[in-house]
């Protein structure tokens, strides 16, 4: 027997071809990409090994057809169609009934029949009377002695008149896609009429021998990695959301090295790690600002501590200002004061206060050059909010200013190098409203650029991009736990279903995805809430994904730092 993909698929031929021969009609079930069509061939190339008969229909070409929501019974069976030749509608035999009168006529050959997608069409309207006879024990057999079909159930076609009767040797195989929730389930009295095979993905070894087998040892070799992290995901998806949840071994079989141009990703922390290399950075705050504050609209909100939240506030610290250092933090109720240099200037005695008009520390862009000049004298005024506000400390304590957009490439790029084990990220409270904020780790920052692929590189990443990804996006979504993919949502998500076991094999999923410079999250709130993939140049990295030490969960504390509260006091 063939053992195209490493004995997976010759054992599920093996297993369908006596669940047919048992019950005439099967149906092989199972997430999509786990080989349920190509299965087809190798039951007709293994037919003959395993009954004796030669095959007459092996379930491709005009043995084969495509069910969909549109497709009648008029089309399956009989009715009205439009007749090209006679320019108008005349009754014509449909599909099955032309397979049905040719497996008749050939009675020392079986027919095998491939009906693929078969839950995607309202199949009881589809079959119609022909789900009376078409079971095992209803069907007609050939008498030798007399030359002629007897027995079995027979119906009258509504359309012709015609005695019809569905013959023994004749074979019903349907493939039906398990994961997709927006299919109906097939009805009771239509699935004991079938016998059902679960085809479901090949994993670890078995995957690597199937693709060594089929593809040869260089796709193996490309796809190692994969194989590896598509076995640990599956099993934490068939772990906590069931087998139909899995996704199938097939995304990773026929992966040529890519030919022509290679894909890369754009490089969105470059301005970052420049200006860091050139002031010799001790320290990078980040904060993301939606609207700014005060009267002149040149203050930010600046997360304290709060429960196990860490604050921003005292990252500041170390900070100086006109050669004066401030060390700590000084009472509530002072300035502590900072030069912030931006677009080549210096802008002197900046402040990071309480705010006495609500329950925020406030940072001020009040600074002045020495000749006076003001920030809104360099930048135009709007231009800080809906940035992120990233804070670079040089080695004097002063700090340099980089304003970035804030969309969602940037910030998934920060979040990136700021969940390392030298640096932590936050987020002030939970939902839209909440702003990330955190420490970036400074190796990571080092380690990113613009990641250029070869071919093999260039082969699994498309695979992971284009296809694995979009599918698990789409079948997480459609079981209503997209908060599983998020590494900032998936704690709560995992406790929910009762599963915090799982978190390691996903931060193993999370750590392979940024090797390949990749980054599922959520973006949006409401109804436009959803699951996406970023780009983010990190895939140098050695450690491992979000974990305790360097991700805080804000829960579901009320916190005060959200107060949009005007300061009384002179903003400039």
């Amino acid at each position: 027997m063939s053992t195209v993909a490493g004995g997976f698929m010759s054992k599920t031929a093996d297993v369908t071809i006596r669940v047919l021969r048992r019950f005439k009609n099967a149906i092989l079930e199972g997430p999509p990409g786990t080989g349920k069509t190509f299965v087809v061939s190798e039951i007709a190339a293994n037919w003959y090994d395993e009954t004796g008969r030669e095959l007459g229909g092996n379930g491709n070409g005009r043995y084969a057809i495509t069910l969909h929501p549109s497709t009648t019974y008029e089309e399956f069976v009989e009715g009205l169609r439009y007749d090209d030749d006679n320019q108008g509608f005349s009754r014509q035999d449909g599909f099955l009934v032309n397979l049905v009168c040719e497996a008749k006529s050939n009675p020392d050959k079986d027919y095998l029949v491939l009906l693929d997608e078969i839950n995607r069409a309202n199949v009881p309207k589809v079959l119609g009377d022909v789900l009376l006879c078409m079971e095992n024990t209803k069907r007609s057999y050939y008498d030798r002695v007399v030359a002629e079909w007897k027995g079995g159930v027979e119906v009258t076609l509504p359309y012709s008149g015609t005695i019809f009767s569905v013959p023994d040797n004749l074979f019903l195989l349907g493939t039906m896609n398990t994961s997709d929730r927006s299919i109906a389930p097939l009805d009771s009295a239509l699935r004991r009429r079938f016998g059902f095979v679960r085809a479901d993905p090949l994993g670890g070894n078995a995957l690597h021998d199937a693709i060594k087998q089929t593809d040869g040892e260089d796709a193996s070799d490309r796809m190692a990695q994969s194989v590896e992290e598509l076995t640990n995901l599956n099993a934490a998806l068939r772990d906590c959301l069931g087998p139909d949840a899995t996704l199938g071994h097939s995304y990773l079989f026929g992966a040529l090295a890519t030919s022509g141009t290679k894909s890369s990703t754009p490089d969105p922390l470059e301005p970052l790690r420049n200006l860091a290399n050139s002031v010799n950075a001790e320290r990078v705050l980040w904060l993301e600002v939606a609207t700014t504050s005060g009267g002149s609209g040149n203050q930010l909100d600046i997360p304290d501590e709060k429960g196990t939240r860490p604050g921003l506030r005292t990252e500041f610290y170390p900070m100086s200002s006109s050669g004066t250092q401030t060390l700590v933090p000084s009472p509530s109720g002072t300035q502590d004061f900072l030069d912030v240099h931006f677009h080549g200037v210096t802008l002197f005695e900046n402040s990071l206060e309480y705010n006495s008009g609500g329950s925020n520390y406030r940072f001020k862009y009040k600074g002045r050059t020495a000749t006076g000049e003001g920030i809104y004298d360099f930048t135009p005024r709007g231009s800080l909010e809906h940035k992120a506000h990233i804070f670079v400390r040089r080695p004097d304590y002063t700090y340099d200013l980089l304003l970035l957009d804030r969309d969602p490439t940037i910030i998934t790029a920060l979040l990136g190098v700021s969940n390392q084990p030298g640096g932590w990220t936050a987020r002030t409270m939970p939902g839209a409203s909440g702003r990330n904020y955190g420490v970036v780790d400074l190796d990571a920052l080092a380690a990113t650029g613009t990641v250029e692929r070869d071919a093999d590189e260039d082969a699994e990443w498309m695979i992971w991009r284009y296809a694995i990804l979009p599918q698990l996006i789409d079948t997480v979504t459609q079981l209503g736990i997209p908060d599983l993919l998020d590494p900032t949502t998936r704690e709560s998500a995992l406790a929910l279903l009762g599963k915090e076991d799982l978190a390691q094999r996903f931060e193993s999923f999370d750590t392979f995805l940024r090797r390949l410079s990749l980054f599922v999250g959520i973006e949006g709130h409401g109804l436009s809430r959803g699951v996406v993939v970023s780009e983010v140049p990190t895939r140098e990295l050695v450690t491992t994904g979000v974990d305790e030490t360097s991700s805080v969960e804000v829960g579901d504390m009320a916190l005060a730092d959200e107060d949009t509260s005007e300061d009384p006091t002179q903003d400039d």
